[in-house]
């Protein structure tokens, strides 16, 4: 969009230095007095000039009383000069096309760099928590043991603790 941007700048500021004021319309002078004032019209194919990516249709303009000179819209030396601007303006995007994408590639394996470190670093605290979760569950499934076994014990001596006082006191 820059390029295209500078290119019709360009364009632009090299025709308006170009000074040529024509009309598409040639009057000739015939010795019919009726006819003199007709103009007749005299087409020739225009030029297309391509530079790089630019385009250019340049009509035929005969030399007149406005026209300085017989020939297309668009010289020899304003062609050079657009294809000297074209192809400095090419370079120079280029060579900033190149420094963008290396700093964009530096900073992509600098994030990527970065994310890889946090990865690891997040794994590892997933294992250490997996590992305290099954050492949790081993002492839960323990302590659940004992207390079913302690209350089993307590329930089963409770009940022979008061058969034997019953027994007694009888």
């Amino acid at each position: 969009m820059i390029k295209n941007t500078i290119l019709s700048l360009a364009l632009i500021f090299s025709l308006t230095l170009t000074k040529v004021n024509a009309q598409v319309s040639v009057n000739i002078p015939t010795t019919n007095p009726d006819r003199q004032t007709e103009s007749i019209i005299i087409q020739h194919k225009d030029v297309k000039i391509t530079v790089g990516d630019l385009e250019i249709y340049a009509p035929f303009i005969y030399k007149g009383e406005v026209a300085p000179r017989q020939g297309y819209l668009i010289g020899i030396r304003d062609t050079i000069r657009m294809k000297d601007i074209v192809t400095g303006c090419q370079s120079s995007c280029d060579s900033l096309i190149n420094i963008i994408k290396n700093e964009y590639e530096l900073k992509l394996s600098q994030c990527q760099s970065s994310c890889n470190k946090r990865i690891k670093v997040i794994t590892l605290d997933n294992d250490l928590l997996k590992n305290k979760n099954k050492d949790l569950l081993r002492s839960l499934k323990s302590e659940k043991r004992s207390k079913i076994i302690w209350a089993t014990i307590s329930a089963v001596s409770g009940a022979g603790l008061g058969i034997l006082i019953y027994e007694i006191s009888k």
